[in-house]
């Protein structure tokens, strides 16, 4: 089995002179005039495009095409982070739309039917709320039309300093304001270059080398300056006593394999690429870097013993360990608080919670199994809860970093990491597993993940027994599976079993739950409390579930 590998980027902070700091100052200045144009060109029909070796004669050739390399790498994950976003804003609102639309014919009915009954103040009320959900329901659809217009003319309206600040500029009318806001404009736009790397390249990056320098934990940096910047700044910028507070052991790891390769040239080279940043303080340095996990595979913890089932959810981890062969043994829940939380919070909170998960895995020695989803497909399930409080706390979801942080430290531990079909698990947790068990839904769901990855089939039972809100015992059976495959299956079980599960209390496995954990509750603590049940007709219901020989 190949050993994964992920990009990690760690930051430093640089210490540097004027003539330093001018220097790169203007060498992102250049950089960003080429990112600009070569954004233009790219927004123009294919065929008046022009190729790479066009544009850079067209520009005059300001550096070296590796340096070109980092343009266009910025470019297209710009472009690619835009397009995605939009994906994401379509599914909302699409949702919302549909959603929306519900309740307006819910309103309209209810309308009309107070004004049937001669509730005129009441009927006017529900008129204005009628009203205002029109208006926000035509707001949605221009929102929708103007984004599918959008995708279809493969348009990417990206604002290179901010769109906020460039509002601002409409606000003012004094020079003087127009002459600072000038001033922000232009640090916005030219604050960061890129220059990426290659595993064959000398240091790991033509551009910029990295090496060790003579003080403990510490590198120094060489930057080629473009040359059209080389009768000014001189040939190179020379960056010493480097140090990094996070990423030590994988930044050493890289410089001693491109330190190597200078003399063994068998040896792959380890890439890296630099991101020069400009805030309030000064510049930072991100240095991007390759990490991989145990090079022999018996250092892995993989799967042999068992399997992490986990479910993601918006507000925490459903966590399931289970063995070999796909039995639960144990269920914990990581809490994940995000509402009211801002980003760095939300960060530290998800690091928390998979560090936790992580240590868990590697205590009880076992692999984690996650479901193969994309934010999209992941909140469209969510979605459905039409509930201001639940979307408040969907909009906090932040699945993609939970996902990419899962994937980190599983690297970085040697924990092996799988990813499975999530479709209908949630379905079949319910039906089989969340009583049997004593389980939530969410913990129902990461069972089934955990046993599908080992390929086990979920048949569901048999017969299903359960109690209406009258007491009446009844019995449903599941509908015959005929010559479907397992999806096709599961889409009919779904369709039969989701309106039965709103109006029945199934009981069967809850029984044999209090059976195995010896729980000392009884079917009349079940029943009592429940709307229209009396004492007679609790005692009744008690009667004929002993009776029932599935129970």
């Amino acid at each position: 089995m190949d050993t994964p590998t992920k990009t990690l980027t760690f930051e430093t902070r640089l210490n540097l002179i004027h003539e330093q700091d001018a220097a790169l100052c203007h060498y992102a200045e250049l950089w960003n005039q080429v990112k600009f144009r070569w954004f233009a060109n790219l927004q123009k029909p294919k065929a008046q495009q022009l190729s790479r070796t066009q544009f850079m004669h067209e520009m005059g050739m300001p550096f070296s095409y590796r340096v070109f390399q980092g343009v266009r790498q910025s470019i297209k994950s710009l472009i690619q982070s835009y397009q995605t976003n939009r994906n994401n804003r379509l599914v909302t609102l699409e949702v919302k739309i549909k959603q929306l639309e519900k309740t307006l014919n819910k309103l309209e009915k209810r309308c009309d039917h107070v004004a049937e009954k001669g509730c005129p103040q009441q009927a006017k009320k529900l008129r204005n709320t009628l009203r205002q959900k029109e208006v926000k329901l035509r707001r949605w659809q221009r929102k929708q039309a103007a984004l599918v217009a959008e995708k279809q003319e493969n348009k990417t309206p990206i604002c290179f300093g901010g769109r906020k600040l460039l509002k601002e500029r409409q606000t003012l009318k004094s020079n003087e304001g127009i002459r600072d806001w000038q001033c922000r404009w232009h640090e916005a736009r030219h604050r960061e270059f890129l220059l990426v790397g290659s595993h064959d390249e000398s240091w790991g990056c033509q551009n910029a080398q990295l090496s060790p320098s003579e003080q403990d934990d510490a590198y120094q940096l060489k930057l080629l300056v473009p040359h059209q910047l080389r009768a000014t700044f001189g040939t190179t910028i020379n960056i010493d006593c480097l140090k990094f507070k996070h990423g030590k052991a994988a930044i050493a790891q890289a410089v001693w394999q491109n330190q190597v390769k200078k003399l063994d040239k068998s040896i792959k080279g380890q890439p890296l690429s630099f991101r020069f940043k400009r805030d309030k303080k000064g510049w930072r340095l991100l240095v991007s870097v390759e990490v991989a996990g145990p090079t022999a595979q018996a250092e892995w913890i993989d799967a042999d013993q068992g399997v992490i089932g986990v479910d993601v959810n918006p507000d925490h981890l459903a966590v399931v360990e289970l063995d070999r062969n796909g039995n639960p043994l144990q269920h914990r829940t990581f809490d994940l608080p995000l509402h009211y939380k801002n980003d760095a919070q939300r960060a530290a909170i998800i690091g928390d919670a998979v560090r936790d998960l992580m240590d868990f895995a590697a205590q009880q020695g076992k692999a984690v199994v996650i479901e193969k989803l994309d934010f999209q497909q992941k909140k469209r399930q969510y979605q459905k809860q039409d509930h201001p409080q639940y979307a408040r706390m969907l909009n906090a979801f932040a699945y993609g970093k939970i996902k990419d942080l899962i994937e980190t430290q599983s690297i970085k531990r040697g924990i092996r990491l799988y990813h499975v079909n999530p479709a209908y698990t949630s379905l079949l947790g319910r039906m089989k597993y969340r009583d049997r068990h004593g389980f939530s839904d969410h913990h129902a769901a990461a069972l089934v993940i955990g046993r599908r990855h080992y390929g086990f089939k979920e048949k569901p039972p048999k017969q299903l027994i359960g109690i209406n809100a009258k007491g009446t015992v009844k019995t449903e059976h599941p509908p015959v599976r005929m010559a479907l495959g397992d999806y096709q299956y599961y889409n009919k079980l779904q369709r039969w079993y989701q309106p039965l599960e709103k109006s029945l209390d199934f009981l069967s496995g809850w029984r044999h739950f209090r059976r195995v954990n010896r729980v000392s509750y009884s079917v009349e603590a079940r029943l009592d409390g429940r709307p229209g049940m009396s004492p007679d007709l609790i005692q009744e219901s008690v009667t004929l579930l002993s009776a029932h020989p599935a129970l």
